[in-house]
């Protein structure tokens, strides 16, 4: 089932139903369906080809995600970029991915001025929400009301959405999906949040990325969309109470601010069935103190941009232990596969790894088979032994959980020993004054690489170094500890709010002949 289908079957279902929310606007499915098909329809007009590649750049907004669900039912292929990203990075991405065209929200302007001056050869369709000066605005450009787009045909493996990837650990590269794997992506995730009906769903993080592939999955059900455009902890908190959220996702550093805030016992969270933490580990401190508050909701989703979660999940019931918060080792996990994936641990030489034995966390499915847009070598080595090579390590215990230790390129190695970040930034992050710790490895004469940690502290807190350092050795030993540590007052982070431990540890590698 294509993206399109889902919100026809919608439509046709619970047409009064609201598909989408944002203010004080709200959208019936049958307006949307009748809304999408207007978008579609101008873009036959306009004798685009299926198969053409749209940018498009936008915060989250309601005609936006509307004009999304245009685009595929004409048979576009969608090209997001992050509006948080800088403008240099999002014109080399489009650059990359070279699209014919683009749209664009005007809180933005300025970034699609840079990107139209970067890709001079881009047309520009549309302003989603006002008139541009010369590019006219969503309401004047579709097509005119009761226009019924012509119907393509229904291939699984048409593309329709070319991703890219994070970043983090190097160069962003191209993924390009197709209805397949979006429907198998919408699957997992109904399955893992057992989302049968529709539900309340608040979407803070980006549309454009993971955030819409709950918007997506959810649409099937019929499902209500309440959209922010900021991550502000105070607007989110209340939004949960006055719309009844049922279904959240964040990232944990989101959380740890809502966490933070003075308000956070204001508010009635009584309605949340899944509070989705994703993107990046969550430290299980704070992963407590949010179970205490927001009740047995959570639910941890492990993915990439080249696999869309849930690779794996653990489900709200695995974080509990009766009344209380499950042991260590399952709250420090990310879970089992989902129904449709197979997830394994392997060594580098193709073998599986034993249980508990460090490895690279693989997979099998069928969202993760293209892999990288134009990169064949790339593509080959990520699917060597005919598994999907996820770049983590992480071992599995005796429940078939994985527990994610490290990306494979960010394993310190001191005088022999593999450190696993992860496991130092647990440590760092149970003492109460710890926000958010960064874990990487410096040059080390004697050792080749030595510990070190970049903290961000909560507001108004202080810590002396060496006692950050003891807690370490007390909870995992002097191997791993820490030996230096700086503070920040803020971590640098992607647009999707992953710290950037590459551009901290750049800092003490360059200009050296190797990089361990």
């Amino acid at each position: 089932m294509r993206a399109t289908d889902a919100l026809d079957k919608a439509g046709l279902r619970t047409p009064e139903a609201i598909f989408v929310k944002q203010g004080g606007i709200a959208v019936s499915y049958q307006e949307a369906v009748s809304m999408s098909h207007r978008i579609a329809s101008k873009i036959q007009d306009m004798g685009i080809a299926p198969g053409t590649r749209v940018a498009f750049l936008s915060p989250n907004d309601w005609r936006g995600l509307i004009f999304m669900y245009g685009l595929w039912r004409a048979g576009m292929v969608l090209v997001p970029v992050n509006v948080r990203n800088s403008p240099a990075l999002n014109a080399g991405i489009l650059r990359q991915h070279k699209p014919s065209a683009m749209v664009y929200h005007s809180h933005i302007a300025s970034l699609a001025e840079h990107v139209k001056n970067e890709l001079s050869s881009m047309s520009q369709w549309c302003c989603l929400d006002q008139k541009d000066g010369e590019t006219p605005s969503l309401q004047d450009w579709m097509a005119p009301p009761g226009s019924i787009a012509k119907d393509l045909p229904n291939d699984p493996l048409t593309p329709w959405t070319l991703y890219s990837t994070s970043g983090t650990t190097g160069s962003s590269k191209g993924v390009m999906h197709t209805h397949l794997s979006n429907y198998v992506t919408s699957m997992d995730m109904l399955f893992s949040m057992k989302a049968h009906e529709a539900k309340r769903h608040l979407v803070v993080a980006p549309m454009t990325h993971f955030a819409g592939s709950f918007i997506f999955a959810l649409t099937m059900t019929g499902s209500t969309h309440i959209l922010l455009d900021k991550a502000d902890p105070l607007e989110i908190l209340q939004t949960i109470e006055q719309e009844k959220i049922q279904i959240l996702f964040l990232p944990p550093t989101v959380i740890y601010m809502l966490l933070s805030s003075e308000k956070i016992k204001s508010f009635d969270y009584r309605s949340l069935e899944n509070f989705v933490y994703a993107a990046a580990p969550m430290a299980e401190e704070p992963l407590k103190q949010a179970l205490s508050v927001f009740g047995p909701v959570m639910v941890n989703m492990y993915g990439q941009a080249e696999a869309i979660g849930p690779i794996t999940y653990l489900s709200p019931s695995e974080h509990m232990q009766v009344e209380s918060p499950a042991t260590t080792n399952v709250l420090r996990s990310i879970g089992s596969p989902s129904i449709s994936r197979q997830a394994r641990v392997m060594r580098d030489d193709g073998q599986w790894c034993e249980t508990g034995e460090p490895g690279e966390i693989v997979l099998r499915d069928w969202v993760s088979s293209a892999a990288y847009l134009e990169d064949e070598a790339a593509s080959t080595l990520v699917h060597r032994y005919g598994w999907y090579h996820t770049g983590d390590v992480g071992a599995m215990d005796n429940d078939g959980r994985i527990t994610l230790l490290d990306r494979k390129k960010d394993v310190i190695i001191s005088g022999g020993f593999n450190i696993y970040s992860a496991g130092v930034e647990q440590a760092l992050m149970t003492h109460p004054a710890v926000q958010e710790a960064c874990v990487f490895g410096i040059p080390n004469d004697k050792w080749g690489e030595s510990v070190h940690a970049v903290l961000e502290l909560k507001p108004g807190f202080v810590v002396e170094a060496d006692e950050l350092q003891n807690l370490v050795k007390t909870q995992i030993g002097s191997v791993s500890t820490p030996k230096s540590l700086e503070f920040t007052d803020q971590l640098p982070r992607s647009a999707t709010g992953k710290v950037l431990k590459r551009e901290l540890r750049l800092r003490y590698w360059q200009g050296r002949d190797r990089a361990i």
